[in-house]
């Protein structure tokens, strides 16, 4: 080194000087004369050293700032070779120190061929070649550093990443204003869209040593001054040794009125108080705490030994309402102490409000999300109410629009509507309309477009093939063009109203023929009356009274049949009273005697035990259960076997059950809903009004009564009556 080199020789003078002074003593007359002129240089020497050791430690002070330095540099001179390349530059493009410095590779992490970068022109005061190179990245000269110029580009691959970065490339002149070197900074503007950390590693520890050379001191000088980052560095007397241009314009205080001073609170507080690099000059954690703990001061996360905070100002540098972010860091010497420390500030005014108003945005979102969020449950809630209610309806309901396309069909989904709608969706309601039936719907559609709206019945075929009465019902969907087809199934209603109809004639019938047998009645007692004087008289035998027989047999038919119509016809009405249902069966038995006997059929009667009595008309219960007795005596063959079987059932209500059953041939299935039916018999003589009978009588005793029976096998008849029944 050329300190050294300078230490050394000066100590060879020296000690020549000394063995100067000792041959001197011995001539006295010298000596004086001598002796001042060895005082004087000494003196020299000793300023000369001081000044060395002076600029040494500013050497290694300038080296640490450009070493430590978060912002991509490097530096080439007049030969255009590497003369800095910093730790940051070598992170950002994957080249370190060791490979450039000394060489003239500078465009190597930017382009695959030799070409210039911007420092190069600078160098040369190329502005021709900055237009030429650089005129698509809009390169223009910076409106903060004197003689400098910046330009953006974006790399592919630039240290293994896809960037952005911005170039700012500045002159550095020597004492006559010659233009020596070039510095050229780098940013990654790429995180700046994210709004946040652009400025996370801008200063790192300055720890290398610098050249004594007065031209190193004016490139490092330049490092400082042409950042576009406010930064200004202390020493270890708390003096303000940089103070640079873009500081100045942040805070309003330019270079001339800060270096040299310790007043760099001035542009924060009214009051003199540590700014964070006093504090770090100190290493006085503990003062970071006391204050800047409301600032939200913390360790840097990407430089050892560094703090950083933010605040907010009122009023800084002119400009009102200002949130500074701080990054402050140590410089160490080559043993490790502090020798100084460099802070440098970022505006963040415009993230923090921006941040500011993103939450307020969310906040504000967040608000009309619930309230919408809260608002579709609501709407959710009633329309699975209506959407249950029209479900739920035994109607179908059928939205259609104007051109005839069904857009949805109501169901109960628990009867496969859904998938039934699924498959008429969308589809045009033509296509589910019988031929026959197309002109009339097609005619009753142009009358609905036409705003007349009137129900109309119509007979569809099911999916199973049944055939089903409708009643359709149109409507308009109120502010829209679509309607509304609300579809009944009246088949039901139909099949009633067929059976009203019907029972109507019966009536009718009925009446009439109950007139016919009130006159004929009265005919046939005559009839049997005279039959009987007669036989009497006449004592017939052989074919004669053979013939009396069968006229008196007939006769009795006839007065039985009229005695069914006259029931039929003319129901009496029934005289309730407490009554043994055991003694009625077994009265009823009584009564079919005979005909049991005829047929020796065999008696099975089980009863419970404590049977209550029950509210009915006695002799209406054995006349009913008389006529079951013989339709039960005439299925079965000689010697069947009739059951008959009481007790107490619960169906909603105490009930007692009588159950008949026989053994006989049965009913044939397809007959079975037709046994009620008035004169509905299959018999040779009977009158089909039997079952009808024990029907209205047991309705009349509000009871009910059920038949099972299968062919061949015979029948069963279950009779229940209420319990305590009031009649």
């Amino acid at each position: 080194m050329a300190v050294n080199h300078s230490q050394d020789k000066n100590i060879v003078e020296h000690d020549a000087l000394v063995l100067a002074v000792v041959i001197a003593s011995l001539a006295i007359a010298y000596t004086g004369w001598r002796q001042m002129r060895l005082n004087e240089e000494w003196r020299r020497f000793r300023e000369n050293e001081d000044g060395q050791e002076k600029l040494f430690r500013e050497k290694k002070t300038i080296e640490g700032i450009i070493e430590g330095s978060p912002i991509p540099t490097f530096v080439i001179g007049r030969d255009h070779r590497i003369m800095f390349w910093n730790k940051a530059c070598a992170d950002l493009m994957g080249y370190s120190a060791v490979e450039m410095i000394g060489t003239d590779k500078q465009y190597m992490p930017f382009y695959p061929e030799k070409r210039p970068v911007v420092a190069d022109l600078i160098v040369d005061n190329d502005i021709d070649g900055l237009e030429k190179f650089y005129g698509k990245k809009r390169v223009q000269k910076s409106a903060i550093v004197e003689g400098a110029y910046e330009a953006n580009d974006f790399y592919e691959n630039l240290g293994g990443l896809s960037r952005h970065l911005y170039f700012l490339a500045a002159p550095i002149y020597d004492e006559q204003g010659e233009i020596i070197a070039a510095i050229e900074t780098l940013q990654d503007v790429t995180r700046e869209k994210e709004l946040e950390n652009d400025l996370k590693g801008y200063t790192e520890t300055l720890k290398s040593e610098l050249d004594k050379n007065i031209k190193l001191r004016k490139t490092i000088e330049g490092v400082i001054e042409g950042s576009p980052i406010p930064t200004f560095v202390i020493g270890r007397d708390h003096r303000i040794m940089f103070w640079n241009k873009a500081c100045a314009e942040l805070m309003g205080y330019n270079a001339d009125m800060m270096i040299g001073t310790d007043r760099q609170y001035m542009p924060f507080y009214p009051e003199k108080r540590p700014v964070i690099a006093d504090l770090i000059v100190d290493n006085d954690i503990e003062g970071l705490e006391k204050y800047y703990s409301k600032k939200r001061v913390q360790k840097s996360a990407v430089i050892k030994g560094a703090y950083e905070a933010r605040d907010f100002y009122q009023n800084l540098g002119g400009k009102s309402n200002r949130h500074l972010y701080f990054l402050a860091t140590p410089i160490h010497d080559e043993k490790g102490q502090i020798i100084a420390a460099i802070e440098t500030l970022q505006d963040v005014t415009q993230e923090e409000e921006l941040a500011k108003n993103l939450k307020e945005y969310a906040e504000t979102l967040q608000d009309e999300l619930t309230e919408n969020i809260n608002l579709r449950k609501e709407i959710e809630t009633v329309y699975n109410y209506l959407q249950s209610i029209v479900d739920s309806s035994p109607d179908t309901l059928f939205d259609v629009s104007s051109n005839g396309i069904i857009n949805y069909v109501s169901g109960d989904l628990a009867r496969g509507a859904e998938l039934y709608s699924e498959q008429i969706k969308g589809k045009h309601f033509t296509e589910f309309v019988l031929p026959e039936h197309k002109a009339l719907i097609m005619a009753i559609w142009e009358d609905v477009r036409k705003g007349i709206f009137k129900p109309f019945e119509i007979e569809a075929t099911a999916r199973d093939g049944s055939k089903q009465n409708l009643l359709v019902t149109p409507r308009p969907v109120k502010g829209t063009d679509r309607y509304v087809f609300v579809q009944r199934n009246i088949t039901e209603f139909k099949n009633l109203e067929k059976k009203f109809y019907e029972s109507e004639k019966l009536a009718a019938i009925g009446q009439l023929s109950a007139g016919i047998a009130h006159e004929v009645r009265n005919p046939l007692s005559s009839i049997k009356m005279s039959l009987q004087i007669l036989e009497k008289r006449m004592q017939p035998t052989g074919n004669d009274l053979k013939r009396f027989k069968i006229a008196e047999r007939e006769v009795e038919h006839l007065e039985e049949l009229v005695n069914d119509v006259l029931i039929y016809a003319r129901p009496a009405t029934p005289k309730i009273e407490f009554s043994d249902m055991r003694k009625i069966l077994e009265n009823a038995l009584a009564m079919a005697e005979r005909a049991l006997t005829d047929h020796r059929i065999q008696i099975q009667m089980s009863f419970e035990e404590n049977i209550p009595l029950v509210s009915v008309d006695a002799a209406m219960l054995e006349q009913a259960f008389l006529n079951i007795y013989r339709n039960a005596i005439e299925a079965m063959d000689d010697e069947g076997i009739l059951r008959i079987f009481v007790g107490r059932v619960e169906n909603g209500q105490m009930s007692l059950m009588v159950t008949i059953e026989d053994n006989g041939c049965g009913i044939e299935e397809a007959d079975l809903p037709h046994i009620f039916n008035p004169f509905f018999t299959k018999k040779k003589y009977g009158t089909g009004l039997g079952m009808t009978q024990v029907k209205k009588i047991v309705d009349l005793h509000m009871g009910a009564i059920e038949v099972t029976s299968k062919k061949g096998e015979g029948t069963r008849v279950m009779v229940t009556f209420p319990i305590n029944q009031e009649g």
